[in-house]
């Protein structure tokens, strides 16, 4: 036993090699960067490994470090679990689940009533961006097919229909004058219309020699289309509340399935734990159920 690392560089390491950072380790940890650096290299020579390449002002693990890292990183979460317990607190931990933006705004929101149904006492924090010192109970992919080595659960693939207003549904004149709604991202602009025009044979009555309005955010495309600016290429799942109320009206009856979809997914080592398995479950029962 007195050959084991101190928990202090364990510690160390592991919230550093959540951040591949040693700066913002020292802030997460109330420490200075040197003592970082001296804590990682003493635990680096007590294991006579690498457990960090350095290169310029930049870290990444090595194999090993990744390795032990991963086990590192949830064995802290679980001492941390039993120290709250033995402390006697009511809630010893928050459910964290990863879910892309607009899947969480338009659709997760929507269903966050049955979780209160069933989990009284445990938080739960959506996450819609990865974070180095927060692990994941579970998360939901977007893509053309899940992570690879995960169990999933295709949530459902993306259904993509042409939607405007109800007033331009109603007034081709007023539909002809408006515009093609597009939707990019990182300059990249989604090629929802090309699919949707080639399934259609470019048959249906549609703004013409118009400018398109291209917008970073589906929800800004989305809210377009309601004040009749112009007519939208969007998934049919996550405007149902709109195509519920009658704020946008599907243009015809084109759709365009996949090939991107929505997938659940937990690793193994997630499915170690009951929690994960929980919120997995519960997840994929809401999807099943709606």
């Amino acid at each position: 036993m007195s050959n084991l690392p101190s928990l202090t560089a364990l510690r160390t390491f592991s919230v550093a090699g959540s951040y591949l950072n040693f700066t913002d380790a020292a802030v997460e940890l109330g420490v200075t960067q040197s003592a970082v650096s001296r804590q990682v290299k003493a635990l680096e020579d007590s294991l006579d490994l690498t457990l960090f390449e350095r290169v310029g002002n930049t870290v990444s693990l090595t194999s090993e470090g990744e390795v032990i890292h991963r086990r590192l990183f949830d064995n802290f979460d679980h001492l941390e679990e039993i120290i709250q317990e033995a402390k006697g607190a009511r809630k010893t931990y928050k459910y964290n689940l990863l879910v892309p933006p607009t899947l969480a705004t338009r659709w997760l929101s929507g269903r966050l009533s049955t979780y209160l149904t069933k989990f009284q006492e445990i938080d739960l924090a959506v996450h819609t961006s990865s974070r180095a010192d927060i692990r994941m109970d579970c998360i939901v992919q977007h893509g053309s097919q899940p992570t690879i080595g995960s169990e999933y659960l295709n949530l459902f693939m993306e259904e993509h229909i042409a939607v405007c207003s109800p007033m331009l549904f109603e007034n081709q004149e007023a539909l002809r004058k408006s515009s093609l709604l597009k939707v990019f991202d990182d300059h990249r602009l989604f090629p929802l219309w090309d699919n949707w025009l080639e399934e259609n044979g470019n048959n249906a009555t549609l703004p013409v020699n118009n400018a398109a309005i291209e917008f970073s955010m589906l929800e800004l495309a989305v809210l377009a289309a309601k004040n009749s600016v112009g007519v939208a290429i969007v998934d049919k799942t996550l405007i149902e509340q709109e195509l519920s109320e009658g704020s946008l009206v599907q243009l015809n009856n084109t759709r365009v399935i996949g090939p991107d979809g929505y997938w659940l997914e937990i690793t193994e080592e997630q499915k170690a734990r009951r929690r994960s398995v929980d919120l997995f479950r519960w997840v994929k029962n809401i999807s099943m159920n709606n």
